[in-house]
């Protein structure tokens, strides 16, 4: 990027996914403002369809941790989180709202020096049940949360160009 990037994007192009942790608690506190930081994220008619399950339980967090290989991280951090939609409560956006508060509390974590990794766990059966996670309500993804380990160091991240990833006015035509 140019060198006018501004604090914001600097911000935001240096978070990286975190997958070691340190051995130290995470305030719960400092979860509930978190998660506040992501009940203001952009949601259709402010509905905000989503649950947050805080998962502290050790057992729990090693039963997710064996879900896939990209899983086992969770078992080391202090925190897990499940983030849960609900589409009754928004039926057009409940996706994309959810979406935007996971990203809201990633953000903030980041901004207070906490770590997250992202695990894939869209609709797991396995652990929706561990979780109770009812009918009708989507688990979404799974989080690690905790101080990062600073021996860790994330690999760089190579992004496509963004010319790689525009279109002009529709799809196919590509950007002079």
């Amino acid at each position: 990027m140019n060198s006018q990037v501004n604090e914001i994007i600097d911000f935001l192009i240096r978070r990286r996914s975190i997958r070691k942790f340190q051995n130290k608690p995470v305030d719960m506190n400092l979860i509930k403002e978190l998660i506040s930081v992501a009940n203001h994220s952009p949601n259709s008619s402010n509905r905000e369809p989503w649950k947050f399950i805080i998962i502290t339980d050790e057992s729990i967090k090693k039963e997710l941790s064996t879900l896939h290989k990209g899983a086992s991280h969770i078992a080391y951090a202090p925190i897990g989180i499940a983030v849960v939609a609900e589409p009754d409560i928004s039926p057009e956006t409940w996706m994309i709202d959810t979406a935007n508060a996971t990203l809201y509390f990633v953000l903030a974590a980041y901004s207070v020096g906490l770590g997250v990794g992202w695990i894939a766990a869209y609709e797991n059966r396995k652990a929706k049940e561990l979780l109770g996670i009812p009918e009708g309500k989507i688990l979404m993804t799974l989080l690690s949360v905790g101080y990062p380990d600073p021996e860790y160091q994330p690999k760089p991240k190579e992004v496509k160009k963004p010319e790689d990833v525009m279109f002009t006015n529709k799809w196919g035509l590509k950007v002079l």
